[in-house]
């Protein structure tokens, strides 16, 4: 008769599919020399035995898998006999020979963990469905946790679950006894960043006691983050850990409060941190794909208790060469003062999905448009406590390619700060590969800039096709798959829209770059305004519209005094279109949000409710604009003075054979702001679609996962939620809580800098007594006006027109209320962000870039705002 138990090292892991998946990827460990704990492993074959013979054929899993429906209290009977079955002799024999084997090898107590045939594997994870029984210290109590495991077969959504993995996985269990690790510290560790797809990096997650509490998301672990090639930490944050759980002596575990001080240590000494990552680099290797490793320290040794694969998110192949050695991590400048904007905040892992192969695409055709080669493993987008970064050093590095091209250039139009520490880290690289490739770089050029209107056309034809008909899709009435389907469609699209808006703003890149470098040469255009001038009141940009169609509303409003009245008095979250009484302003409304209704604050944030959604703003817009006085006429003829001004000066200082380049190449970057700014809300518009999608995918999650919680799906990838409309049976709960934990984390963490070196620090150094904030000068004026500062749509009751408008981030869904405001600050922002080309086109004086902004800064305060200069001064109190 076949062994009913082995020693886990003796199961061979290619002949060990009978042992189920968590047992042959420990039997892989084991065999491998990886530090597993003493254990043994039982067949799938002796509990399917077992249940053949106390249980009937009708109520057997495989009939039970084929029957149409069985009622729950039908299975809980059947597991309820399975449990109180007697276990044949030669199972208790065996079982009671490897507990003394193991006693006598220092066991204190045991674990007891299933190993399913469908747990564990790369298509069929299964995760949390079956049970693990912990720290059992009685031969009796280890032989219960083992029929524990068998019945948990019989749990309706495992037997649903195997139902839709089909005929071919059988519906088995087998066991894993082993030794139980008294750990300290323990956690869960990823060969490669789950949410980026980041194969550079080591994940590890740390608490003390047992790993239970950070598997099950019961509790806020020290999260690490290693670079694998360099062994140095990319970010590093430091978990509440406010309880732990314990082994009880007496058997069992229980949770335990973690004193005060330890909580705010780490959990991780600088050894243990390069232990594991030196570990989770070898279990990759071994293995040859990425894994999900649970691991626990006990008296200094590291165990690894767990290792199974993980799902990444798709990685596109990326061409070119790859560097000769990685940057040393420390003296990285990371910042996000240009793309926060677009993005502030911390980003849900289904945005993060979604963007970050779009932004990294996006960033490579810039740079291969201007002629610049991108090495294959170039880390251009990196994220910081939920915070999307961009890494300077290596846009740097890549740029300083073009000859004319200096650090401080990037940071001057990117916004920011280190530029000397970027001359000390960007060796300057051979321009010979540049000129090389110039002809076919201007050849190129030349060609998509006489297609490219033509193209926009085509594309603009497509896009109002698949917008109505994607748009006419009720996502509630589909099928999985045909929602599945859907999300495809959206992801194409996205595709489509992001490659054309991404050629549109790498020819703007390009020309701002000629353009500046051009007007630093000539006597005359060298003033830090003088830029800025040349591009205000362009007119017709698309971002800016929705704020010029709302004060013309407003205006419509006046001339309905009922409206206006209800406008006035009513509580902003009272306010709704229909609510309003019959007539143009109501109707003009209505198509403003049939125009616009899929633009928001944070915007590109998918998971962020839209103005259809949440109409405060628009009101509030409203609100301001019918308090205020209307002089729309005076600033747009200020506009237009401005940029003749700058025009004719620019016709001064060049000379006269290169004044018709030089203006044909103003017209280009004019050309490209609008065309961009039009594209971006392209692009918003199909990460609405991809909202209405997460939004359905959340309500099904919900409805068979009540614990997920809503809007699981902002918390699962793109990938994984791709996996739960192709797989009903699919469970991803505690995946959702650990998720939801760790980003409820990361915002009551304040904001990183800006831009830092290295990684974030601790404390973001807040303290300032300074009356004068500098930032970047983005839009021309002075202002004078109290603070109101804005974090989120809530706050917009307080608002008053006149009143200097502060927020973290002014990406465009603020922009309508930038025209009832007599100024702007944003802590985040550059001359080239969407917010500052809005601005410009309002003619509203604007700072951005201004650190810690909206914390030193209060309510009330009364400051003046130069926006040539760059300055906020504060008057008073």
């Amino acid at each position: 008769m076949p062994r009913v138990l082995k020693r886990i090292e003796s199961v061979v892991p290619r002949k060990a599919s009978g042992y189920g998946g968590k047992a042959r990827g420990l039997a892989a460990l084991a065999r491998a020399g990886f530090p597993v704990p003493a254990a043994y492993a039982m067949p799938g074959w002796v509990g399917d035995s077992f249940c053949s013979s106390v249980l009937e054929i009708e109520d057997r899993p495989r009939a039970l898998l084929n029957a149409p429906h069985v009622p729950d209290t039908r299975l809980r009977s059947i597991q309820e006999r399975v449990r109180e079955a007697t276990l044949p002799q030669d199972v208790v024999r065996s079982v009671s020979d490897a507990l003394l084997a193991m006693t006598d090898e220092g066991a204190i107590g045991f674990a007891v963990r299933s190993s399913a045939m469908h747990e564990d594997q790369e298509g069929a994870s299964a995760a949390g469905m079956h049970s693990t029984l912990l720290n059992l210290t009685r031969e009796d109590e280890v032989l219960d946790a083992i029929k524990i495991c068998w019945s948990s077969i019989f749990r309706p959504r495992v037997l649903s679950y195997l139902r839709a993995l089909g005929d071919d996985v059988p519906a088995s269990v087998g066991i894993v006894l082993q030794v139980m690790v008294p750990a300290e510290v323990s956690g869960v560790l990823f060969t490669t960043n789950p949410l980026t797809g980041d194969a550079g990096e080591v994940v590890i997650n740390a608490a003390y006691g047992l790993g239970s509490a950070v598997v099950e998301g019961r509790v806020t672990p020290d999260t690490y983050r290693v670079d694998k090639a360099t062994g140095q930490l990319r970010d590093q944050i430091i978990g509440a850990k406010a309880i732990q759980t314990v082994l009880e002596p007496s058997g069992g575990v229980r949770e335990a409060a973690v004193a005060r001080a330890r909580r705010e240590s780490p959990a991780l000494s600088e050894q243990q941190l390069l232990h594991l990552t030196d570990l989770a680099t070898r279990i990759e290797s071994h293995f040859g794909d990425a894994r999900d490793v649970e691991w626990g320290i006990s008296e200094q040794h590291v165990y690894v208790l767990q290792a199974r694969p993980v799902v990444l998110p798709s990685m596109r192949n990326r061409r070119g060469s790859r560097r000769d050695r990685p940057w040393d991590r420390r003296k990285l400048v990371w910042s996000n003062a240009n793309v926060g904007e677009a993005l502030p905040g911390v980003v849900t892992p289904f945005t993060w999905s979604v963007l970050s192969q779009f932004s990294d695409l996006g960033f490579r055709r810039a740079f291969g448009a201007m002629g610049c080669s991108v090495p294959r493993d170039a880390e251009l987008v990196g994220d910081f406590r939920g915070r999307i970064y961009l890494n300077l050093t290596e846009f740097s590095s890549i740029m300083s390619q073009v000859p004319w091209i200096h650090p401080s250039t990037l940071v001057r139009l990117g916004g920011g700060q280190y530029a000397a520490e970027l001359d000390d880290v960007v060796a300057e690289r051979s321009s010979t590969g540049f000129f090389l490739r110039l002809p076919q770089t201007v050849s190129r050029y030349a060609r998509e800039n006489f297609r490219l209107q033509a193209r926009i056309d085509e594309f603009e034809e497509y896009f109002a096709e698949e917008r109505m008909r994607i748009n006419g899709i009720d996502p509630r009435l589909l099928e999985p798959s045909g929602l599945e389907r859907m999300l495809g469609d959206v992801e194409h699209l996205l595709d489509e829209t992001g490659s054309i808006m991404l050629t549109a703003y790498a020819n703007l890149l390009t020309a701002v770059l000629v353009l500046t470098g051009l007007l630093r040469t000539f006597p005359g255009t060298r003033g830090s305004g003088f830029y800025r001038e040349l591009l205000s009141g362009l007119q017709d940009v698309a971002s800016a519209r929705p704020g010029l169609v709302l004060r013309q509303i407003a205006a419509q409003a006046r001339r309905e005094p009922e409206v206006a009245e209800r406008i006035l008095d009513a509580e902003l979250s009272d306010l709704t279109v229909s609510g309003l009484p019959a007539g143009r302003t109501r109707d003009a409304l209505g198509r403003f949000l049939e125009d616009f209704g899929f633009r928001g604050i944070r915007e590109a944030e998918i998971a962020a409710p839209r103005w259809s959604e949440d109409s405060t703003l628009m009101f509030a817009t409203l609100r301001a604009h019918l308090a205020g006085p209307a002089d729309s006429d005076e600033r747009d003829r200020d506009l237009q003075g401005v940029r003749e001004e700058a025009e004719a000066q620019l016709r001064r200082s060049v000379p006269f054979p290169l004044r018709p380049s030089v203006t044909k190449l103003l017209d280009v970057v004019r050309r490209f702001t609008r065309m961009r700014e039009h594209l971006r809300g392209h692009v918003v518009e199909v990460l609405g679609m991809f909202r209405r999608v997460a939004l359905e995918a959340s309500r099904r999650i919900e409805a068979r996962e009540p614990e997920a919680g809503p809007n699981a799906a902002f918390f699962l990838t793109l990938a994984e939620v791709r996996r739960v409309l192709y797989d009903d049976n699919e469970r991803v709960a505690v995946r959702v809580q650990r998720r939801r934990l760790e980003y409820e984390r990361n915002e009551t963490l304040p904001d990183p800098p800006s831009t830092f070196v290295g990684f974030p620090p601790d404390d973001a150094g807040i303290e300032s007594t300074a009356k004068r904030l500098r930032g970047l000068a983005a839009s021309r004026g002075v202002a004078e006006g109290k603070v109101r500062i804005l974090r989120d749509p809530s706050h917009l009751t307080d608002f008053e027109p006149g009143d200097v408008l502060v927020v973290a981030a002014a990406d465009t869904g603020w922009a309508p209320l930038f025209l009832t405001a007599s100024g702007v600050v944003t802590e985040l922002g550059g001359p080239l962000s969407h917010a500052a080309i809005i601005l410009r086109e309002y003619g509203v004086p604007a700072v951005v870039n201004v650190t810690n902004a909206t914390r030193v800064l209060r309510n009330g305060d009364l400051v003046r705002l130069d926006g040539d200069a760059g300055t906020v001064e504060i008057l008073g109190g």
